[in-house]
């Protein structure tokens, strides 16, 4: 992988991480089109890390009201939703560790779980906003949101995409399934991290520091923008319009 492939991935990562359009099933796509023959895997989990930061400072006012409040019932009963919808993704990824990552090999899998995306979306298009904020989530509620998450971890399935509609069906305002949606990233985004980290080595660098640093700039610069693009979106109700995208992709990946 050289810099210039490093950089499109980058940005192929800010852009698809936050937009409801799958940024893992994308960096397959690319990678396969840039014929690497192994998928660069710390490399993915290093931008997906670059994307963490660009959450931690879009929703640095939340994370710090959370923060300073730890005393508050209302703040202490968040964290433990998180805690909650993050389980199913963290017993997912144990359990089935070897076969997800086989799965970012496979172009034939995405073509489902583009289909998949495609469905979730489409869905939402049929749920008016909601009345609940994220006080009023029950248990029941953010385990849902966590086993949407939890099939996420697939290549092709949007994990943005997927929480926020769980959200909403749900019963969720859009800008609060908007921001339980990114703070449920946080734990399972730096928790992919920490376990890559056990396994690294300068030859899991796949390109080089040069290469992978730049492909981190980009990831964190174009997932920030993503996210004012996304929130937008979110709180207009045209979260669907993804759905046509993702469906028109999955046919696309048919004739590669």
């Amino acid at each position: 992988m050289d810099i210039i492939q490093s950089l499109i991935l980058g940005a192929v990562q800010g852009v698809t991480e936050f937009l409801p359009i799958s940024s893992s099933g994308h960096l397959v796509l690319f990678q396969k089109l840039f014929g690497l023959k192994e998928p660069p895997i710390f490399f993915d989990t290093l931008i997906h890390f670059a994307t963490l930061l660009a959450i931690v400072f879009y929703l640095r006012k939340e994370i710090w009201s959370i923060v300073l409040g730890l005393n508050k019932k209302e703040n202490q009963r968040l964290i433990g939703l998180i805690i909650l919808a993050t389980i199913p993704a963290v017993f997912v990824g144990f359990l089935f560790k070897e076969k997800i990552e086989g799965a970012f090999d496979s172009l034939n899998l995405l073509v489902f779980t583009f289909l998949l995306t495609a469905l979730i979306l489409a869905v939402t298009k049929f749920f008016e906003n909601g009345q609940k904020g994220l006080e009023k989530l029950g248990w029941i509620g953010a385990l849902l949101i966590g086993l949407f998450q939890a099939v996420a971890i697939l290549p092709g399935v949007s994990r943005s995409g997927s929480t926020i509609s769980a959200g909403l069906f749900t019963g969720l305002k859009r800008d609060e399934a908007f921001k339980f949606s990114f703070l449920l990233a946080i734990p399972v985004i730096l928790g992919a991290m920490i376990l890559q980290l056990f396994n690294f080595s300068w030859g899991n660098l796949n390109g080089g520091f040069f290469a992978n640093f730049a492909g981190f700039l980009t990831a964190v610069t174009f997932g920030f923008l993503s996210l004012k693009i996304l929130e937008r979106i979110t709180v207009k109700g045209k979260l669907h319009y993804f759905a046509y995208y993702c469906l028109v992709l999955a046919i696309t990946i048919l004739f590669i």
